[in-house]
């Protein structure tokens, strides 16, 4: 009855209404899917990529990280600025995605590595756009309680993007070998992976028209002082100069928890096919289920727990989760990619998965119940910033490096993925504790500086 009650004064004053906030979340989460497939349906592409480019291991990380990276990380900055000050936040998102989707296609259209990674770097400028904007729009669709939810509802889309980017990849790369390739129009013959990214680029116009029909929030949670106008930058400077200890903890951790992550996704698949002689199909089906099933169901849990613990009194509920599920995934991860034999490595990994990911949303809402408003679009693009050049740049690289040149054997790819994980698991959980009492801390001093 309480809730009908606040539900009907909510509306009263212009706010939209529940079910429209989660129709929001829904279409975002939509647009981070698609995002996720165009940007890791390259995972699955690999072996025949490499046969028909020639290509190396570490060239193909520069391509599944770097040069998706590179210019992510020189638009992301402005990106968030103008996200704090627009007043459409979401036609930011829309010429985003029109235009990764057409940098998806042109990957496709690639005949050589220089002309893959200029295509790749183009999906990334596209994808710096996303995720900066959408978490200041749910920040501002929703309250902090229920905020590490709405935020991981809207993260899952990635999970099961990644998930879909897989089997979809795995089906359309079978169904184009079946045909030889395919034939189009003006650009001529192409090879099944170059029409398996066209393929994938082609939802981006649906995903468009959806984006077009969310209308701008208004902004909450504003910094006192600024309520009524931007916050220059020199103010911005000053802001993360004075709380750089709080910044740096959230930013390195959540960076090498992506690097960790992103680096054995990718590297996972080509990892069961060189070991266990599974083919691509089945990598697809099986490895895509696990990170669709267990990712989603992970990344909704850690929401769903952070608001019970924040019912519960633990405001620091967000980061206690974080430190929890680095220490619980630490040995599947490790040990996965020495198991016998392929099942017991796709078990370590569903587990790994089912764990790691329910940080995923509650590290963001983190972030955003400790920064201002007119700050979220800048704080999350440096973030995202650093996630991409350590998580993208450096996650496949890393594992790539330890193959070719500590091992020297693409067979000994297994080992280099659990060397990865020995290394940077104990860095992340040290900083992490060291951390927690500056997070608690700033939580306590959030309440002086927003309104």
């Amino acid at each position: 009855m309480a809730s009908r009650v606040l539900e009907r004064q909510r509306l009263a004053q212009g706010e939209p209404s529940t079910p429209y906030r989660w129709y929001v979340v829904g279409v975002l989460s939509l647009a981070y899917c698609f995002s996720a497939i165009d940007a890791r349906v390259l995972t699955l592409l690999v072996i025949p990529i490499k046969q028909d480019l020639g290509l190396s291991d570490f060239q193909i990380s520069l391509l599944q990280g770097f040069a998706f990276a590179l210019l992510y990380s020189v638009a992301a900055i402005p990106i968030g600025r103008f996200v704090d000050t627009s007043r459409n936040r979401t036609r930011i998102i829309v010429w985003g995605v029109a235009f990764w989707s057409i940098m998806t296609m042109a990957c496709g259209l690639a005949r050589n590595f220089g002309q893959l990674f200029a295509a790749r770097i183009g999906v990334g400028v596209g994808e710096a756009t996303l995720s900066p904007t959408a978490y200041s729009l749910i920040s501002d669709y929703f309250d902090s309680k229920r905020r590490a939810l709405a935020i991981s509802c809207y993260a899952i889309g990635y999970p099961i993007g990644g998930g879909l980017a897989l089997i979809i990849g795995g089906a359309l790369l079978q169904y184009f070998v079946g045909k030889g390739g395919g034939d189009l129009p003006i650009i001529g013959a192409l090879a099944p992976w170059q029409m398996v990214f066209v393929v994938v680029g082609l939802p981006g116009t649906f995903i468009v028209a959806l984006l077009l029909t969310i209308r701008e929030p208004m902004r909450r949670e504003l910094a006192k002082g600024y309520e009524t106008h931007r916050m220059p930058l020199s103010v911005t400077f000053d802001y993360l100069k004075a709380n750089w200890k709080l910044y740096a903890m959230l930013i390195s951790s959540i960076s090498l928890i992506g690097m960790l992550a992103i680096g054995v996704s990718l590297w996972y698949p080509t990892f069961l096919i060189r070991t266990y002689g599974m083919s691509i199909k089945d990598v697809g089906l099986y490895y895509g289920t696990v990170m669709l099933v267990c990712g989603a169901a992970g990344t909704v849990g850690g929401g769903w727990l952070s608001g019970r613990l924040m019912k519960a009194g633990r405001a620091d509920a967000n980061m206690r989760i974080v430190l929890a599920t680095t220490l619980i995934k630490a040995l599947p991860l490790i040990i996965g990619p020495l198991m016998p034999n392929a099942a017991l490595a796709l078990g370590c990994m569903a587990v790994g998965t089912l764990v790691g990911q329910a940080a995923q949303g509650v590290m963001i809402s983190a972030i955003q119940d400790v920064t201002p408003n007119q700050l979220r679009g800048q704080v999350m693009a440096l973030t995202l910033l650093c996630v991409n050049l350590v998580g993208l740049g450096l996650g496949a690289s890393f594992i790539a490096a330890i193959t070719d040149f500590g091992f020297g054997d693409e067979a000994a790819l297994r080992y280099s993925i659990s060397i990865a994980g020995g290394i940077l698991l104990p860095v992340i959980i040290g900083i992490l504790l060291m951390g927690l009492p500056i997070y608690r801390a700033s939580l306590n001093n959030a309440r002086d500086r927003i309104v």
